[in-house]
Parts: C-alpha cells; sequence; structure tokens
C-alpha cells in the first residue's frame, strides 16, 4: 500500500506540475475554468434529474473540523459558540484512530479547519495520516498566529510533497484593527510574524505553497475594507479572499428546524440576528474600491458567497429571500473533531459517526439521504442563503413590499441556542 501511495504522490507531483505551467497562460485559463464548470454541471444534473437525495459511492473530499480549540475571540465567528467546549479536546481523533477511520486507495482532497487548527499539537502528525493516504489537502485556514519555524518548514515540506495546496490567513484590517477584530492585541504582528516564517520556509524550499489572505465584511471594519490590498503588498501576499458577513433571523432558524427536523435550534450553526446593522451602500462602494485597488496592483481578488451588485441589498436585508442553490453535502463530508459527520457546516445536524461505521456507509445513510432529498425540493433551506457554500443566483428576487419598507437598525448579534 506504501508503494501505491508512494507512486501517487509522484504522478500527482508531474502532473500538477505541468498543470501549473499550462494555467499561468491566460487562454489556458480560461479554457481550464470552462471544461470544470462544464464537469460540474453534468455531475449536479445528474443529482437533480435523480431526485432521490443520493450521491456518488463516495464525495470528492470533506472538510476536517481538527480542533474546535481558538486562542482568539473573533465578535464575527459563525462558530463561536462551540469553540472552547469544556472538555472536548479529550473527544479530538489522534493519529491512530484517524487513520483507522479514513479509507486508503482514494483520492480524497481534505481541508482543514477550526478553531485555530495549530491549537492542536499533533496537527502535523494529523496532516502526515493524510498524506501517506494518498489525499491532497485543498487548503488550511489558520489565523497565523502560532507558526512557529518548525511548523512554517513542516508545512513548506507538505508542500514540496505535493500534499499541501493552499494556506488562508485570516486577516481583517490593519494593525489596530485586526487586533480588535479579533479580540486579542498584538495579533496582527503575531499573525504578520507567522506568516513571514511560512513564507520564507517555502522560498527556501522552492515549494509551491499558494497563501492567501482572508477578511469579513463587518460594519465596523468597512471604512479600511480597501486597505486590505496594502495590507496584503505590504506582507507579499497576492490573493485576497473577502467573505461576506453570514447570518440568518431567528424566524429563518426556525423555518430550517422544522424543514430539516433538527431537534432544535442549537443544530443551526450561524449568527443569528435581527438585523445585522450593515449599510448596503457602504458595502457596494469599498467592495468596487478594493476590487479596483486589486486590479491595478494585480492582486487576484475573491469573495464566498459570490454576491453580486445585483443582489447586495436583499442579501443583507433580513428575511429576504434570495434564490440559489446548494450541492455541498452532495460532494463534500463535514467531519468534527471526534470523527462525527454533520449535513453542513451550518446545519449540524449529525449523520453518522466515522469511529462506528465507514465514510461509504454513512455517505448514503438514510438520514444522509432524506436531508438530501429535502433541500433538493427546497433548493435552499433558509440558513442556506447567506452561507459560504451557496450559489446564489445573480438575479433579485421579488420581495414582498413590508421587506422592501425596512430600515437596517444596528442591533448586536447573538447566536443561535435553544
Amino acid at each position: 500500500m506504501r508503494s501505491f501511495v508512494t507512486r501517487m504522490h509522484a504522478v500527482r507531483r508531474l502532473r500538477e506540475g505541468l498543470l501549473s505551467r499550462l494555467r499561468a497562460l491566460p487562454a489556458a485559463q480560461r479554457v481550464h475554468a470552462r471544461v470544470r464548470r462544464a464537469r460540474y454541471e453534468r455531475r449536479i444534473q445528474g443529482f437533480i434529474a435523480d431526485g432521490s437525495g443520493r450521491a456518488d459511492r463516495l464525495p470528492i473530499g470533506f472538510v476536517y473540523e481538527a480542533t474546535m480549540r481558538c486562542n482568539l475571540k473573533c465578535e464575527f465567528c459563525y462558530v463561536g459558540d462551540l469553540l472552547n467546549l469544556e472538555g472536548e479536546w479529550r473527544q479530538e481523533l489522534d493519529a491512530g484512530r484517524l487513520r483507522a477511520a479514513f479509507p486508503t486507495g482514494h483520492a480524497l482532497q481534505v481541508s482543514l479547519t477550526g478553531g485555530e487548527i495549530f491549537m492542536r499539537k499533533d496537527i502535523l502528525e494529523v496532516m502526515d495520516v493524510f498524506r501517506e493516504k494518498g489525499y491532497a489537502c485543498g487548503y488550511l485556514t489558520t489565523n497565523g498566529t502560532i507558526i512557529d519555524e518548525a511548523r512554517a518548514n513542516a508545512l513548506a515540506d507538505l508542500a514540496l510533497a505535493g500534499f499541501l495546496k493552499h494556506i488562508s490567513v485570516s486577516i481583517d484590517g490593519p494593525g489596530e484593527l485586526h487586533d480588535l477584530a479579533r479580540g486579542v492585541k498584538g495579533t496582527f504582528e503575531r499573525t504578520a510574524a507567522g506568516l513571514g516564517r511560512l513564507q520564507a520556509a517555502a522560498r527556501r524550499k522552492g515549494a509551491p505553497l499558494r497563501v492567501s489572505i482572508n477578511t469579513t465584511v463587518t460594519n465596523e471594519g468597512l471604512d479600511a475594507l480597501d486597505q486590505m490590498v496594502d495590507v496584503a503588498e505590504d506582507l507579499g501576499v497576492d490573493a485576497i479572499g473577502i467573505n461576506h458577513l453570514m447570518f440568518s433571523t431567528p424566524e429563518e432558524v426556525a423555518d430550517t428546524v422544522r424543514l430539516t427536523g433538527a431537534a432544535d435550534a442549537s443544530l443551526i450553526s450561524t449568527f443569528v440576528t435581527p438585523n445585522p446593522g450593515v449599510h448596503v451602500a457602504r458595502v457596494r462602494e469599498q467592495i468596487a474600491r478594493l476590487q479596483q485597488k486589486c486590479r491595478e496592483r494585480r492582486i487576484r481578488f475573491d469573495m464566498r458567497p459570490k454576491v453580486q451588485s445585483a443582489i447586495l441589498e436583499p442579501y443583507y436585508t433580513p428575511g429576504a429571500t434570495l434564490a440559489g442553490r446548494c450541492f455541498y453535502p452532495f460532494l463534500h463530508a463535514r467531519v468534527s473533531f471526534s470523527g462525527k459527520l454533520y449535513f453542513c457546516p451550518f446545519i449540524r445536524i449529525e449523520v453518522g459517526d466515522l469511529t462506528t461505521s465507514s465514510l461509504e456507509e454513512i455517505w448514503n445513510s438514510d438520514r444522509y439521504v432524506e436531508l438530501r432529498r429535502r433541500l433538493l425540493e427546497e433548493r435552499l433551506f433558509p440558513v442556506c442563503r447567506r452561507c459560504c457554500k451557496v450559489e446564489l443566483s445573480p438575479h433579485p428576487t421579488p420581495q414582498p413590499v413590508a421587506e422592501r419598507l425596512r430600515v437596517p437598525r444596528t442591533i448586536p448579534m447573538t447566536v443561535a441556542s435553544d
């Protein structure tokens, strides 16, 4: 089995080396994007035509929530109510149990998130387990504050081996603004230092590691949003990702609980507020300024979800209906630190446990299939409208008059609970 995995890594490195050179050509990038999109649509149309809620035999990949511990206190973190649970770290699967829980011989893609994944002292051993299985790590997210020299070198080695592709570092503005958003003074300096160590290690080793910074749209940080370009340049980063604020109203949570058959509202993991108090005109203006500066300085730009200008107002209008679709649960598994599988990042209905069942058994289990079928019928559950995984229609949905007349108010956000 080890020789099979070694050959898989060698073939993957050769293939990706060739592809990376081709993708550097603009024409090749456009062709590749069209091919990928067409392949994706064919797969999606198959799920729609079938209508049963069954997926393929295995997912194309999974997100592993390596830990829910975190060293920061970010005010907008949608998993804030799950962080630092009393004693939860004792349930984190160690390397041996992870090795037994996940299948070998399937070229799955794993992505790592948390919490802050480097709060786990054995996180490099965890990544090595997935590397040995022949997986590729599409991305890992981190706040960067605890990337020391040893971790930076290890991450560069994992990139050099063809396992690690992309690291996304969370930054929410220059200096003090970032510290304020993250809830701990001195965070920006620590993040910049960790990022610098990582970049230096990748350069020394010639590792093909992509690094981007990401930020979240908040009312408090809007005035400095376009300054993220200056931050990226100062940090030597050429890619910026924007996360639109993700939230739901109490009514949307209640409707989702009813439609999914969830036990209660505590299984819905997002910010819950009657109104986020974000001024749409200012969001539109600042995102346009940010995009323009990115173009001028040749910095790549992306945002999640893809909120086009025409739907920006309903996106930030509490209770407004948005058209779209989500096939994340048909393609990707969401695995917790303890091996439990959840329907998706927001709807944390347990659909299986890798410590007692195989991934293949869980992937098309009755509960999973039923939830997918309901999602097909609804197209989107109410709390799905403002999730990073959703594919939103670029066209606005007609809203009732009462919705259009609402005036945004600044109201403190709360987290879903019973």
